[in-house]
């Protein structure tokens, strides 16, 4: 998923010991079977948002702000356990009755749907809406097709998605029965079965963004209204039964969300502080953080997602097509300066892969040298080469000054940059379409499903590069990484001989290639209204916090 937006972690760094001890504990609750029989229930959960949101269409929306909204509106076949901590990260049905069986060397997955589903608007949900599903994906240039490019007969879709049919999704809406079949085994695919991608929606859904018309939802919320850049209204799903779905989806505490646009940290800070506003999606101001410790300490949580942040040079564009420019770029910035840009909650990298991750190995291919830097911008003839260095608005996650800094970086090692800077609403669709043709860039990453094909397969495969809504913004295409990829794909398990494999390849793509410039792996701060019981507090390792877990003390 692409940034998480306004929660940039901006707090000094002095604080970094005394935040620390407020991680707590997590208790989190699963909802009543019934709104009635819920004893933590309440009318409205207010949220001080900020304008990261891309779209409120499951099959278009790939930021964190739109998915942490959606998870519990659109339901896929698979999905999450709603609860703190790694046991998150498991693999539960949703939609689906069961986990599916596998056969013909793990190239066929059979679901069937749970009885008696509904959506929103009272319709039934049948079997064949998810191939209606999937197909509207391609419709649409969902961001997300690539995840389904292994479906049999889905190649045809990608090179002409008006007539989409892939032959690979069979369905039988009297036995609820789903069948997919894939050209390859797919280590994770069950995991690409749990993303809003892969949400149900009914067949004959427009294959128009409908983000400010909602689709009917499949799960304990529906969005009621969307106004883009001011308000989101999310009320309960009247045909939701959370004892459907043994014990998987929880009914939600609150009856109604009210997500409101707030451009600056400060009154987002201050309207939760006041109560205007129960939770602050937002991070504080860095000079709010001592107050906030000390008057505040228990309405903070403090937690760390796998994530990266980078900045993409695009290899197909001058002069950023020359490995020694991009190896150059990752040689002059000062990743500790960059830790102290961000306000002290993040950590200095170069890797692609999150410390998080068993893949993971610590690489410094890349230390601080910015005389070498020149050296090479030099010898490349390349002095006085205009750039253009892209950017959004998005001031508190530090997405201006990071692009401010990378500007006067290039600029110190001999190029003539300049920074574009555009909405954070827009900015993703706007540096993923091709004819924008950006060449460097701000970007960030954090993750869909825990395992390194949702970073190294979606983010550097240059088979799935596309003319808009691309999320290879670095237009990486080696035919040796897509062939190692594919390879690795098809491991059932991710073994610790996988897992060494997964590292090799990782940092031989930095080693040899660096299509990007990574610099930080970021923590973050979650501050609520006094009134808030933080022992309802759900933090899930895919979603972060769960809206729907909150409750009132």
């Amino acid at each position: 998923m692409r940034t998480k937006g306004g929660r940039s972690a901006v707090l000094a760094a002095v604080l970094v010991t005394g935040l620390a001890l407020l991680i707590g504990g997590w208790a989190g609750r699963s909802g009543a079977a019934t709104t009635a029989a819920n004893s933590n229930a309440f009318a409205n959960f207010k949220i001080a948002y900020d304008d990261g949101i891309d779209y409120l269409d499951p099959g278009l929306s790939y930021t964190v702000q739109g998915w942490a909204i959606m998870w519990n509106v659109y339901l896929p076949l698979l999905g999450y356990r709603h609860v703190n901590g790694p046991a998150g990260a498991t693999l539960v049905p949703y939609l689906a009755k069961a986990m599916p069986t596998v056969t013909n060397g793990g190239k066929t997955y059979t679901f069937h749907l749970r009885s008696g589903l509904k959506y929103s608007d009272g319709s039934t949900i049948k079997a064949s809406d998810f191939k209606a599903t999937i197909i509207r994906d391609f419709k649409i240039s969902s961001p997300g097709v690539g995840f389904f490019a292994g479906i049999v007969g889905a190649g045809a879709c990608g090179t002409n998605p008006a007539t989409c049919n892939p032959s690979g999704i069979t369905t039988n809406n009297a036995k609820g029965m789903i069948r997919i079949k894939l050209t390859a085994p797919q280590g994770d695919f069950e995991y690409i079965m749990a993303t809003t991608f892969a949400a149900l929606v009914p067949a004959g859904s427009p294959a128009t963004d409908q983000s400010t018309t909602p689709l009917p939802s499949s799960g304990p919320y529906m969005i009621q209204s969307y106004s883009p850049n001011n308000q989101v209204i999310v009320v309960r799903n009247p045909h939701f039964k959370a004892s459907m779905f043994g014990g998987n989806v929880p009914n939600g505490n609150p009856n109604q969300m009210t997500i409101t646009v707030v451009n600056d940290p400060q009154v987002a800070l201050t309207g939760t502080l006041n109560g205007t506003y129960d939770y602050d999606f937002q991070q504080p101001p860095p000079d709010q953080l001592s107050s906030l410790e000390q008057n505040h300490p228990n309405q903070l949580k403090l937690y760390t997602p796998a994530n990266t942040f980078y900045f993409f040079m695009n290899n197909r564009v001058k002069p950023f097509n020359n490995v020694n420019i991009r190896k150059a770029v990752n040689f002059a910035i000062n990743r500790k300066a960059m830790v102290r840009i961000q306000g002290g909650l993040a950590h200095a990298t170069e890797n692609i892969l999150p410390p998080t991750y068993p893949q993971y190995k610590r690489t410094s291919y890349y230390p601080h040298r910015l005389a070498k830097a020149r050296a090479m911008v030099k010898a490349a003839h390349d002095v006085g080469k205009a750039v253009t260095v892209w950017t959004d608005d998005n001031e508190a996650r530090r997405a201006p000054e990071m692009g401010q800094y990378i500007v006067q970086v290039l600029k110190s090692i001999g190029l003539k940059a300049k920074l574009k800077t555009i909405s954070a609403s827009v900015y993703w669709s706007t540096v993923g379409n091709q004819s924008t043709k950006a060449a460097i860039g701000f970007a960030d990453w954090f993750q869909d499903y825990p395992h390194p094909l949702d970073w190294i397969d979606v983010l550097l495969n240059g088979t799935r590069i596309t003319q808009t809504h691309n999320n290879n913004y670095a237009d990486f295409n080696v035919k040796a990484i897509n062939t190692a990829i594919a390879k690795l794909k098809r491991q059932p398990a991710l073994t610790k001989t996988v897992n060494a494999q997964w590292a090799a390849l990782a940092n031989t793509i930095m080693r040899k290639y660096a299509p990007w410039a990574p610099y930080l792996n970021v923590q973050y701060i979650d501050t609520f209204n006094s009134d808030m019981n933080l022992n309802c507090y759900v933090n899930q390792v895919n979603y972060y916090f769960d809206f729907a877990t909150i409750c009132h003390k």
